[in-house]
């Protein structure tokens, strides 16, 4: 026994004592590892309660992981962008998502100035004053989306939501000859990459561990290759045509760039179609909810029998957009992470050394009493009513107005932050609040036939380390059914 003691002891990775305290795993090397792939995200949130520290340590296969769970930290961290790296992250990363060749990936590796240029050419046409254009084709979509729904229809809202936004947003941004317009059962393949893409990018035999997800990616890499053989750029949005020029500038084949361009469909897709779905649960389990956000929407943002103004439901409907982050924070909590390219002190007491990994955990703020208030486990539809940030709620769950009472801008990783922050959140919430408008505006989401009640609040796969928001472990089957009145009503989704 003393030996094994001994042993352990001698194989933990050396920690400097101005580093943030160590949590040790009681297995040397391989013990952080089999706790996160035995429980995923609950893992880390189970051993951060061993440490009162904002960041601690998790030492790991020689190597060492800092753990960020204070938002005063995390904005410290975020601003720390020169020594504590995002980008060569996401360089990394991003051709290991989509099974780029060894070529692309050192050219990527190795171009810095590729990133730079990656984000002059996204984030400017996806700013809230440039992206009218795309606005208003999208919400054209949704509104034909919602148009076309029937009386009555049965269906597994999940599938149903996700599917219909991820076809609207592919045709949206790529125009009417995208691959998942061509052959609709992409959207199903997209969806088998999405749901396995953690097991896919770590590349241990992803045709054994990670075969669905594989063949799902090679799929929809087909599919992109054909679209560029036909010239379907000349139709996309022009984001999409300036990126391929710059692959096409830097070297990327054809077939390469039809890969890269899974990376930003990962993007586009799975956060803003999984939140719909959250949303529209959030709304319609809870009747008194839904009479109110139906009343505010009624009130401030119907414009004329049948038209809804986004710009309105963003600026005048403050429940609403409440209830949107609300269902982000409990289920898209983001972790950014971040490279420390040389020895970094974090507000003179912390020693982030060169070499490791930081991350700020969006799933431990989230969930962090002392930051949100005792209700934190609970949906609190009116937490973001009064601050873009939240409010600290007290023992009744009760939302204050008071200044002293609002949320530090980094507690909330929605959208993450810093360098991080996500150029798309403006799409987002034009795409998630309005359709979810027109959705209860048209409908009463109510049980399908033959059942009583509606089974909301489906279990949560918690265990599963996520690209974008969790997912649902059991189906939410409604039945669409027009509300009294609208029958008839062609509803317009205005920009």
């Amino acid at each position: 026994m003393a030996i094994g003691a001994a042993v352990t002891f001698l194989c933990r990775t050396k920690i400097d004592p101005r580093e943030p305290p160590p949590i040790h795993s009681t297995i040397p090397f391989f013990g952080h590892i089999i706790g996160v792939l035995r429980e995923g995200p609950l893992y880390i949130a189970r051993i951060s309660a061993k440490s009162n520290a904002p960041i601690f340590t998790m030492p790991m296969l020689g190597g060492k992981s800092y753990v960020c769970r204070d938002p005063q930290f995390a904005a410290l961290i975020q601003r720390a962008s020169s020594t504590l790296d995002f980008d060569g992250i996401v360089a990394d990363m991003t051709p290991r998502l989509v099974g780029s060749d060894r070529r692309t990936r050192q050219m990527l590796k190795n171009n810095t100035a590729w990133m730079k240029r990656s984000h002059e050419v996204i984030n400017p046409p996806l700013g809230q004053q440039r992206m009218g254009a795309i606005t208003a084709i999208q919400l054209r979509q949704f509104s034909e989306f919602v148009n076309q729904v029937q009386d009555g229809q049965e269906v597994d809202l999940f599938r149903f939501i996700t599917t219909k936004v991820t076809a609207s947003t592919m045709r949206a941004f790529y125009g009417p000859r995208n691959p998942f317009a061509v052959d609709p059962s992409l959207i199903g393949a997209f969806w088998d990459w999405e749901s396995d893409i953690v097991a896919y990018m770590t590349g241990i035999l992803p045709s054994i561990f990670a075969q669905k997800a594989r063949n799902g990616l090679e799929r929809c890499v087909e599919g992109f290759d054909k679209y560029a053989k036909v010239d379907g750029y000349k139709d996309a949005y022009y984001l999409l045509q300036n990126r391929k020029a710059l692959h096409e500038e830097i070297g990327i084949s054809r077939h390469e760039h039809a890969r890269l361009e899974l990376g930003i469909c990962l993007a586009f897709n799975p956060n803003a179609s999984t939140i719909a779905f959250w949303i529209l649960n959030n709304i319609c389990s809870r009747p008194e909810l839904l009479a109110e956000i139906r009343e505010e929407i009624e009130k401030n943002a119907i414009i004329a029998p049948g038209t809804i103004s986004f710009p309105k439901l963003r600026d005048a409907c403050p429940l609403l957009n409440s209830v949107y982050k609300e269902t982000m924070r409990t289920t898209a909590p983001m972790t950014s992470a971040r490279l420390v390219r040389e020895d970094t002190v974090i507000a003179d007491t912390y020693l982030l050394r060169k070499g490791a990994f930081v991350q700020i955990a969006g799933s431990l703020l989230h969930e962090d009493a002392s930051i949100w208030g005792p209700d934190v486990s609970s949906f609190n539809p009116r937490r973001f009513q009064h601050f873009s940030n939240g409010s600290k709620t007290d023992i009744n769950g009760n939302v204050s107005s008071a200044k002293a009472d609002q949320i530090h801008a980094s507690a909330f990783r929605g959208f993450g932050g810093g360098a991080s922050l996500c150029p798309g959140r403006h799409i987002a919430q034009m795409e998630i609040i309005s359709l979810t408008a027109a959705i209860v505006s048209a409908f009463d989401l109510v049980a399908p036939e033959g059942k009583h009640v509606v089974a909301w609040d489906p279990p949560r796969n918690v265990k599963k380390f996520i690209i974008a928001a969790v997912k649902p472990l059991e189906l939410l089957k409604v039945r669409f059914k027009k509300r009294e009145g609208t029958e008839n009503v062609q509803w317009i989704l205005q920009a």
